[in-house]
């Protein structure tokens, strides 16, 4: 039997590996008011639905998340951040994307997903630029 909730599938292939590739591929909205299920949106396509979307903040706090584990520097990120930070890795985490350690808990990519991290932090950001114009969302990075 298959454990549908595990993240995952019994062939070893992560649902994380599977949704991110098929995220991957779908194109950014050209405007914010084309988004539509046919384009990329890290919300539904990468966080399973989580209402992430209605703040540009919510986008800042996950790319730089994404960053910080690529860099491995989620202490950091958690001590700049606090506990908002540590709970984004958490999220990461419970996706199947990210592996912790023991105690010291840092976070890490996945390895079966490592592969997609950057080109996955590049779209979320084509996204964003999108969603909250070029670049000025990230102003407060």
């Amino acid at each position: 039997m298959v454990d549908t909730q595990h993240p995952r599938s019994s062939a070893g292939v992560s649902r994380a590996r599977s949704s991110l590739v098929e995220a991957l591929v779908k194109p950014i909205a050209p405007s914010s008011d084309e988004q539509s299920c046919d384009f990329f949106d890290p919300w539904d396509d990468v966080m399973g639905g989580i209402h992430g979307s209605y703040s540009s903040a919510s986008d800042q706090l996950m790319v730089e998340a994404l960053e910080a584990a690529r860099d491995r520097s989620t202490f950091d990120f958690i001590n700049r951040r606090g506990f908002v930070g540590e709970f984004a890795l958490y999220v990461l985490s419970g996706l199947g994307m990210l592996n912790y350690g023991s105690s010291p808990r840092g976070g890490w990519p996945d390895e079966d997903i490592a592969d997609l991290w950057q080109p996955l932090i590049d779209k979320w950001i084509a996204y964003a630029d999108v969603a909250w114009g070029q670049r000025g969302w990230r102003d407060s990075l």
